[in-house]
């Protein structure tokens, strides 16, 4: 009898620590909305579309590794590369957990933790006054849809001295290269269009205006394919030193590839 009762003290007491997991994790959202640090969502030049700029969309799909064989004309017709807007954050935390959790997708509980964690993350980390010039949020727009279908960041920022996020657990500040190139994930049902290429094109394209010499990603380790199409775009391995490798520490089988821009 008494091993009956420790056993439902144990069930109790994880029941009550999900259920306090959930709602913390419900309470970022509240969190990063009480923190914003500007009173409006959207600033000027996040209204600006850019174009893509793409010679030929002829690239590496990150998530299908697939070979894109869309054409420029017709990818600027189809699609509009442009900066996010801070009203987009929550369905580009949908996104990114699409891309990067698809694991999840049948799962009614964890998935929307997930996607508040993610979000949570978007919403500190998101380009503020100050950092504009050296900070970007992308997102490619279907025109037809009109529907954000892809998402990537270009951080050109530098870096400032480490401190902890005092908002969120979740989200430690460590030293990262700069620009980085990271998030990139494509709506499932828009891969194989030239997408995932024309935004790395456009960060390129993006850092060099910030006066960029070169752009630093991570790849897993196990992910061949992708290294391989990378390394087709002019990205190498290399090896990882001081901040750099503190970095690729705390990622779990990464490989950290650099290119430099002409």
């Amino acid at each position: 009898m008494s091993d009956i009762m420790k056993m439902g003290k144990l069930i109790r007491v994880a029941l009550l620590s999900a259920s306090f997991f959930f709602l913390y994790a419900r309470s970022l959202t509240v969190i990063g909305n009480l923190h914003q640090r500007r009173p409006a969502h959207v600033r000027a030049s996040c209204l600006k579309s850019m174009p893509a700029t793409s010679a030929t969309a002829s690239a590496i799909d990150k998530e299908t590794h697939d070979i894109d064989t869309t054409s420029t004309s017709q990818f600027q017709n189809e699609y509009t590369i442009r900066e996010a807007l801070y009203s987009e954050l929550q369905l580009i935390a949908s996104l990114v957990t699409a891309g990067f959790h698809p694991e999840l997708d049948s799962n009614p509980i964890l998935r929307p933790i997930r996607v508040l964690l993610e979000l949570d993350r978007l919403q500190n980390n998101f380009p503020y006054p100050g950092d504009e010039n050296r900070h970007l949020y992308l997102v490619c727009e279907a025109k037809k849809d009109k529907k954000v279908v892809a998402f990537c960041d270009i951080d050109a920022r530098i870096p400032a001295k480490k401190k902890e996020n005092q908002f969120s657990p979740f989200a430690s500040i460590v030293n990262r290269p700069h620009p980085y190139f990271s998030d990139l994930t494509v709506d499932p049902n828009y891969r194989r269009k030239g997408i995932a290429s024309s935004l790395v094109e456009e960060g390129e394209r993006r850092a060099k205006d910030m006066n960029c010499q070169e752009m630093y990603l991570g790849v897993a380790s196990t992910n061949t394919v992708a290294l391989d199409l990378y390394s087709n775009m002019g990205y190498e391995i290399i090896v990882p030193t001081g901040d750099i490798l503190e970095f690729v520490k705390r990622q779990e089988g990464v490989r950290m590839l650099r290119r430099t821009l002409n």
